[in-house]
């Protein structure tokens, strides 16, 4: 077990590195970003499996929140307003995305070292422009098979907090074969029906019979064919544990997802092409798989899937386990 920090001096970007046993993981300060994840595959070769910017100059650019902590409210809300409160207007003029262009995933964090392998990101929000101030601590664990994300958050006005990891995954390690070599399993029964520019109806689908349905192990090749925009929505979690599975046979790597939350956004990164560099090559589509554990977006629109509201004096505390395997 042992850590490492290394801070560039043109950014202040720090990069903090665990190891523990054959894993190893970095984390950096500006958003509580999961930056990498080194893991063996079958041949006991180290690589790793996460989309990973290639520069601290590309993070701080970033626009995409690779590996970030997206808050206070991840997602879409729409007309960009909450309990009479108007929010940052940051997609498509009129609603409001990712907690607005001053969100956690573009803030940078303080940052304390509680053991060799397990590093706590906080973070006291004023700039957001949801009420506060809202102080959030990430603390990512690093054991000798997974990494132990938990996010508490209180605030000193009511307010609402939904956060995720915007983190993307690619198990065949430095993503020198796409996601379509994978497979992926989700204990979901139904998603949210989403309007042209994925703002929820109030409507849950049912998987059954579609592209969506991956409560058995299923080919992400197969059913990204069945859809032609890809895959870029809200699964509604079973309980159980681990309640996603992704996996890739070529390598060997299998990543379980085991968290509190109700809900998984998965972005499968269909059409998602640019120039900028991620694990050395040009980001593309299917190039990675984003899986992002949360409570259901919109959820201050659709009241009876629940609340995210955060009173003053409480501590909402979330928690999502990723073990490889």
């Amino acid at each position: 077990m042992s850590h490492q920090i290394k801070i560039d001096e043109k950014t202040g970007i720090a990069y903090i590195t665990l190891v523990n046993g054959d894993l190893s993981a970095t984390f950096l300060n500006f958003g509580a970003r999961w930056h990498n994840f080194v893991t063996p595959d079958k041949d006991s070769n180290k690589e790793n499996i996460l989309l990973s910017l290639d520069t601290p100059e590309s993070i701080l650019a970033d626009n995409a929140q690779f590996g970030a902590l997206v808050g206070p409210v991840a997602g879409r809300i729409k007309n960009a307003e909450w309990n009479g409160i108007t929010l940052e207007k940051n997609f498509h003029d009129e609603h409001h995305i990712h907690g607005g262009s001053q969100g956690w995933w573009c803030q940078f964090w303080d940052y304390e070292m509680i053991s060799d392998t397990k590093v706590a990101f906080t973070l006291v929000d004023t700039a957001s422009g949801f009420p506060g101030p809202i102080t959030v601590v990430n603390t990512y664990e690093l054991t000798t098979t997974a990494v132990v994300m938990t996010t508490k958050v209180t605030s000193e006005s009511q307010t609402i907090v939904n956060p995720t990891n915007h983190v993307y995954f690619n198990l065949s390690g430095n993503a020198k074969r796409d996601i379509t070599s994978h497979d992926l399993l989700v204990k979901s029964n139904g998603i949210l029906e989403t309007d042209s520019i994925n703002l929820p109806t109030g409507k849950i689908l049912t998987v059954d019979n579609t592209g969506y349905d991956f409560r058995e192990p299923t080919s992400l090749a197969d059913n990204l064919a069945k859809l032609t925009g890809g895959i870029d929505d809200a699964f509604i979690l079973e309980s159980s544990h681990p309640q996603i599975c992704l996996t890739e046979t070529k390598s060997g790597r299998k990543l379980n997802i085991s968290s509190n939350r109700e809900a998984a956004v998965i972005f499968s990164t269909t059409g998602f092409n640019d120039d900028f560099k991620v694990n050395g090559q040009s980001m593309h589509s299917e190039i990675g798989i984003a899986i992002e554990t949360q409570e259901l977006p919109d959820i201050v629109n659709h009241p009876k899937w629940g609340s995210i509201e955060l009173n003053p004096g409480h501590t909402k505390v979330f928690k999502t386990v990723y073990e490889v395997e």
